[in-house]
């Protein structure tokens, strides 16, 4: 039977426009190791992959749409999966430095995965400063979140320098037709229907149920604006307001990185009762403030973020698709003292987190299933056509998440997994993505953004660095 995505995970295909780079990712370094030859080691990595495909199939599965996106896309094998088209080498001019690596980086993020194939790549980077080898992979978001993709893709991985056999291939016997086409799944639709006629009315039923829901939520947002918070400490929908980075992201990236000590920054968040995640909150807050204050714009109100949260149940992890909600965060950038901003954001988390864990959980999820895959796809193109993004305000002004790491070090065939920087998406109106992840003894800070609205983002990076030591340094 044709393996259809669910409406979340099919929102961020169907939304996805040109300059919206709707991946996931990461950007790792590996060390030298005893292959010295550069042609062998690549060869290794790729062979490496190739004896694993069978443990991750979306690996080889491309996703086809309907005629005018009437049904949910669906994911089918690849027959003429190739993997040469998803994996390739590059490597970098002499000297090879750091911001050459993040130039490469950013072109490579640039460019959209083709989406006739398998939404995935990966590119192994020689040539570095230090001599180490790199490896940038980026997956579509309708295939993964964070959560999922971390634990998935981690079969790609050992946790020992020895190579790990691959898993037993389990030949699938199933003889259930798959649709091969986009006509297909129209014809697969109505065959359904024409067996099952009660499967119609179950289905409308269930979704004037989630329209009422929706409707409902959004009249109530709606009526509160302007009003006093219903919950204090918490941020609306309608209160951020536009920035001079705010905006549609252009189709160009920019991809910088940074990290700093872990248990620094969890003693410098205990120290003042607070956690790892406010500490990156405050430390955002932080360079945000300065950035703005170095482009010679005013804050006009307190910037506040969009801030990714995992709804998955214990055991769920490695789940592949999107389990994921939102919820919107105050950044305090009008407060100057950094110790007093990383307290007040401690004090929102403590009160709101839960309570917009479990009201927006609900909402981000039945959207897309009351919309539906045509009117999501043709609401984005509406959206871009217009420029809407850039008339309407802001719902945030940026993109802010953490991400956990693995808990254990880990080699990519036979090569030392020394650093290991996250992508986030750039989704809609938003043109900053700052991502967060917790690798071995180090925060890694990975900042994608349009080239066009942040050709400052490598301050930004700096800024970040600063921010996070003045908090380290009240630590004491």
């Amino acid at each position: 039977m044709t393996r259809y995505l669910d409406p979340l995970d099919s929102a961020f295909l169907l939304l996805e426009v040109p300059g919206s780079a709707m991946n996931i990712g990461a950007v790792i370094e590996l060390d030298f190791g005893d292959v010295a030859d550069p042609t062998e080691r690549f060869e290794f990595i790729r062979k490496n992959v190739a004896d694993r495909l069978h443990e991750i199939p979306v690996l080889t599965q491309r996703i086809i749409r309907a005629p005018f996106d009437l049904t949910w896309p669906s994911l089918v094998p690849d027959v003429h999966f190739d993997l040469d088209r998803h994996i390739s080498r590059v490597a970098l001019p002499s000297p090879g430095t750091a911001d050459q690596f993040d130039v490469l980086i950013s072109e490579f993020l640039s460019r959209p995965l083709v989406r006739t194939r398998p939404l995935w790549q990966l590119v192994i980077v020689e040539g570095l400063e230090d001599g180490r080898v790199a490896a940038a992979l980026k997956v579509h978001h309708a295939l993964a979140d964070g959560v999922s993709g971390a634990e998935t893709f981690a079969s790609l991985f050992d946790i020992s320098p020895e190579v790990r056999a691959p898993a037993p291939k389990v030949d699938d016997a199933s003889s259930e037709p798959v649709a091969s086409n986009s006509m297909s799944f129209v014809l697969e639709g109505l065959r359904r229907l024409r067996a099952e006629p009660a499967l119609a009315v179950s289905v409308v039923t269930s979704w004037l149920t989630r329209v009422f829901d929706v409707v409902r939520t959004v009249v109530r947002v709606a009526l509160s604006r302007g009003r006093k918070r219903t919950t204090p400490n918490q941020p609306s929908i309608f209160e951020a307001r536009r920035t001079s980075f705010n905006g549609r992201a252009g189709v160009e990236k920019v991809y910088h990185r940074m990290r700093i000590p872990l248990a620094d920054a969890k003693r410098a968040a205990k120290y003042h009762g607070a956690s790892v995640t406010d500490f990156v909150v405050a430390t955002v807050s932080g360079a945000l403030r300065r950035l703005l204050a170095a482009r010679g714009e005013e804050i006009p109100r307190d910037l506040i973020a969009f801030v990714p949260i995992n709804v998955r149940g214990d055991g769920d992890a490695a789940a592949m698709g999107n389990q994921i909600s939102g919820m919107l965060v105050a950044l305090h950038t009008d407060i100057d003292d950094p110790v007093e901003r990383l307290r007040a954001i401690a004090q929102d988390s403590a009160k709101t987190v839960g309570v917009q864990r479990h009201n927006s959980a609900k909402m981000f999820q039945e959207i897309p299933r009351v919309l539906g895959p045509t009117a999501l796809s043709l609401g984005g193109k509406m959206f871009d056509a217009f420029g809407l993004f850039d008339r309407l305000p802001p719902m945030a002004n940026l993109m802010l998440s953490s991400v956990p790491g693995p808990p254990i070090p880990l080699w990519l065939s036979g090569h030392r997994v020394v650093s290991a920087a996250p992508v986030g998406p750039l989704l809609g109106p938003f043109s900053l993505n700052v991502t967060v992840l917790g690798f071995e003894q180090n925060l890694e800070f990975g900042m994608l953004a349009c080239a066009q609205t942040m050709p400052d983002l490598a301050t930004l990076r700096d800024y970040l660095k600063e921010e996070a030591s003045r908090l380290i340094d009240t630590a004491v």
